[in-house]
Parts: structure tokens; sequence; C-alpha cells
């Protein structure tokens, strides 16, 4: 029974191909022996970087994936003599085997500006729609710049072709060598933000503002920066982010925050936070804030304060000045009643 359906599958996909096989006996110029089927197509190898951008004279991991996304075009029949389907069809399923890489050696080369430190990565084997990565230790030279072409120099073996004969397969693999174009990207330090100065008018009880300069001392541009402000009691932020735009290399921006400060604060230094936001990263900075008494409060408290003072000492005297003057009015009024 398992026989009859072997024989069943192989006509199935027979009838699939039969419109595109072909009598030639060549498949991207590979000569394949002459047995019951021959196979077009293969493994397709591709490399890519998942940490492309680099900067100069550091040094790290440059982590690669490899794939194969290799496929099987077009498989030709050919003669099967009567007797020997069920050894065509075995046959015609290991011919699929042909999409897979075994033994692969990848070698990374130095180039310009960027020197490998490791050597070739090994792979036992690599199947179609399968990935693996690849790491290399790698160091950049000071002062690179721009775009850096590397080589990914990569080895390996593949299946040709299979012939059975008495129920045994006997594979042909043929090596392989090609090379893959990568590119690297060297730029210069990220943004690096930090607050120039700040401004505000913060007093106890009102509503103020609160403006920080801030400043990209880095050689990147720092896009789509937003920033927000942090802050606790006895402060509430009343914006709640203010948004900067991109900040060149040297460039500054002003963030400004309406505020709201609580009737108990006192006048003295308080530390707030920023955080602002920027395509790629973010950064923290500290904001030092005074908060203040109102201006006309000494001209006004000092007055007060002193008529307070001699009102309190005019009243002390008087009723010391009482006390004294009294007894002896007392002691006059008891003699006179004798």
């Amino acid at each position: 029974m398992r026989r009859y359906q072997t024989l069943l599958l192989v006509l199935f996909v027979l009838h699939l191909i039969a419109p595109s096989a072909g009598g030639s006996g060549e498949a991207r110029g590979i000569q394949f022996a002459g047995d019951h089927y021959k196979v077009e197509g293969g493994p397709r190898i591709s490399a890519s970087a998942i940490n492309p951008v680099v900067a100069p004279g550091t040094s790290g991991t440059l982590r690669l994936v490899i794939a194969n996304d290799g496929v099987v075009e077009r498989l030709v029949p050919g003669l099967v003599p009567p007797g020997y389907e069920e050894e065509a069809a075995m046959e015609m399923l290991a011919e699929f085997g042909c999409i897979g890489v075994s033994d692969l050696k990848a070698h990374l080369l130095s180039g310009g500006p960027v020197r490998v430190l490791s050597g070739p990565v090994h792979l036992d084997r690599l199947d179609a729609g399968e990935t693996a990565p690849l790491n290399y230790e790698i160091s950049i030279e000071e002062g690179a710049t721009g775009p850096v072409p590397l080589v990914l120099e990569i080895e390996y073996e593949h299946q040709v072709d299979v012939s059975f004969s008495g129920g045994t397969a006997s594979p042909l693999y043929l090596p392989t060598a090609h090379r893959i174009d990568l590119v690297l990207s060297v730029e210069g330090s990220p943004p690096s933000l930090e607050l120039a100065g700040t401004r505000s008018d913060l007093y106890p009880g009102e509503e103020g503002t609160i403006s920080l300069i801030i400043r990209n001392a880095g050689d990147e541009t720092a896009q789509n920066c937003t920033a927000r402000l942090v802050a606790a009691s006895p402060f509430t932020p009343l914006t709640a982010r203010s948004r900067l735009g991109d900040i060149p290399p040297g460039g500054v921006a002003v963030a400004r925050f309406d505020v709201f400060v609580e009737v108990s604060a006192r006048p003295q230094d308080y530390s707030l936070g920023c955080e602002i936001e920027y395509s790629g990263g973010a950064a923290s900075l500290s904001v030092p804030q005074t908060v203040a008494l109102p201006e006309g409060w000494p001209l006004i408290g000092a007055p007060l304060l002193a008529a307070l003072f001699g009102g309190s000492a005019l009243a002390i005297f008087w009723l010391l000045w009482g006390r004294r003057s009294r007894p002896p009015r007392l002691k006059n009024l008891v003699g006179n009643r004798r």
C-alpha cells in the first residue's frame, strides 16, 4: 500500500511540473548525471549587518546575519524504466536537498579603516529558509568617516545531484566559493545634549515660566527633539512637553515650561529634571531652579517689622510704669481709712 501511495505522489508532482519540464540536461550551467531526475536551483546565500553604523576610534563586535534563501526552480524528469518507480520517487525527494549547504566557512576581510580582529566563522549546516549569526571583533581607526566597504568570503559544499542504485543514495557534492559585499557607515560621536543656561520667575503661590537653553555638544544632529520637565512638589508642570525640532552640532534650542509653585514653597534652591528624546536616543539633564519672594517684599516687610517692634516696646513700657506707680496709691487710701 505504501508503495502505491509513493507512486501516486510521484504522478502528482509530475503533473505539476510537466508544463515547465524541458529536454535539457543542464541546470544553471551544471551538468547532472544521467539518472531519473535532474534539478534546477540551489542555495542562495546572503548576509547583512545588524549594526552597520560604527564610531571612529572604537572597537567592538560587528554582528552579521547570514541567510539561505535557496529554492528549487524546476525538477526535470528523466527515463523511469518499469520496476524503478519507487526508486525514482525516493530520488526525486532526495533531489530537494540541493538547496541546503554544509561545512560553511565565512571569513570577514579587513578593509580601509576597519580592522577585523577575529577569524572565520564555521557552520556545520545551513538549510534553506534558515539564518545564523556571524560575530566578528573589529576596530575602527581614529578620524575615520563615511561608508567603508567590506568583503565576506564564504565557502561551502552543496548537493548538485543524487543517484539511486539498489535503494542506496549516492549524492554528489561540489564546493562553492563566492564573495558578499557589505558596507559599514563610520559616523562621528552621537548627539551630546547639555544644559547651557536657565531663566525663570518662580514665586510661592504663583504660576511661572522656566526656560532652558539646550545645546548639542556632539558631532551629529539631534533630530526630532522633544523635552519633558520632570518635577515634584512644590512644583506642578502646566506644560507637558516642549518640541525643539532638530538641533545641529553646536546649535541650541530653547525649551519653555509653565509651572505652578505651591504656596508652601520655601524660598530656596531646588533641583528639577528634563528628559530630552531624539531620533535614536535620549538624554537626561539636571535643572537647578530657585524660588524667590516677590520683589517688593523686603521694602514692605522692614517697616512693618519696625512698627510692630516699636509698638510692642511702647506697650511693655507703659505696662511696667503702671505697675510701679499703682502700689503707693493703694497704701495712701488705706491710711486715710484708719
